[in-house]
């Protein structure tokens, strides 16, 4: 049996690497630990590996080899199965929120022959290395230019970024810096800030207040959709990072926040809402981008989202 520990910081990066370690097993079962208990996860990949031939299982949110807790019912259960299954012709991997491996059940399973994958860490040369795999695939090109852009715009997340290439793919195939000027993040004044926590305070007064304001000002609705979507993004990302128990300094250093204030600031906002939520506004957002894109008059789409909010 191959057995993975696998931690990303990455969604995509994630994705990839499981589609490469699952390459010819057409048999794949994912489990969510978030939704089941792993000794049915176990009794699961324990029953049908007897019959299902060559057989991947992916194990997802698992928390047993980090942290404090000793799970001992749970690891015990975990080092039988690997010890039990290890000439078995599988596939199991682990998709872990944090990996020591100092931890017992982590260094039990390493001498049973698991292998630790940390894709915690995207340096520039990964960061370029997906993209530009993403842009070859999509048959798209991006200026020089045009990409330190958009990458210090969303901030060195490579699942952002990709966001935004799709976003932007709608307006052609080749990406310039005037098209990430014109439709992707800016930096914001006060006014522009005090508009966006009003919209996430659910304060619609003042939201409606000072979106006028700034609409007689010149400011463009696309401007103000996409100051609202990075909002609830990074609403979004803060509150799955402390979902997965992640602590206020590793938060800072995966989403490139240079100082606390940042994130308390987004964590306090985040509390208004839960992440299915925060996912459905973010989806409304991109809706609502599409259609002032094709034709739909952008301040009577903005109103009606603030509305429907």
């Amino acid at each position: 049996m191959k057995v993975y520990l696998i931690k990303s910081i990455s969604y995509r990066l994630l994705n990839m690497k499981i589609k490469e370690l699952c390459e010819g097993y057409d048999n794949i079962t994912t489990f969510s630990l978030l939704d089941t208990s792993i000794f049915d996860c176990i009794d699961d990949a324990s029953y049908y590996g007897l019959f299902a031939g060559k057989r991947a299982v992916v194990i997802k949110d698992t928390t047993y080899f980090g942290g404090k807790s000793s799970y001992e019912k749970e690891s015990n259960a975990i080092i039988k199965f690997l010890t039990d299954n290890a000439q078995d012709d599988s596939v199991i991997i682990f998709v872990c929120d944090e990996i020591l491996k100092s931890k017992d059940l982590t260094k039990k399973a390493i001498s049973l022959g698991a292998e630790v994958i940390d894709l915690s860490v995207i340096d520039d040369v990964k960061f370029q290395e997906v993209s530009n795999e993403y842009l070859d695939a999509m048959r798209l090109k991006i200026d020089k230019d045009a990409y330190q852009l958009l990458k210090n715009n969303c901030l060195s997340n490579i699942d952002l970024f990709i966001q935004e290439i799709d976003k932007l793919s709608n307006l052609g195939d080749h990406i310039t810096k005037d098209m990430v000027e014109s439709c992707g993040f800016k930096n914001y004044n006060d006014s522009n800030f005090d508009f966006s926590n009003a919209v996430v305070a659910n304060n619609f007064k003042v939201a409606f207040a000072v979106m006028d304001r700034l609409l007689f000002s010149g400011v463009k609705v696309n401007d103000l959709v996409g100051l609202l979507a990075n909002s609830y993004i990074n609403m979004y990302m803060v509150k799955d990072c402390y979902n997965h128990h992640l602590t206020d300094a590793e938060i800072c250093k995966r989403l490139g926040y240079s100082n606390p204030y940042r994130l308390n600031a987004v964590s306090r906002n985040a509390k208004i809402y839960t992440l299915d939520e925060i996912r459905d506004i973010i989806i409304s957002l991109c809706d609502l981008d599409q259609k002032i894109k094709t034709g739909f008059d952008p301040v009577y789409g903005l109103k009606e989202f603030l509305i429907n909010l």
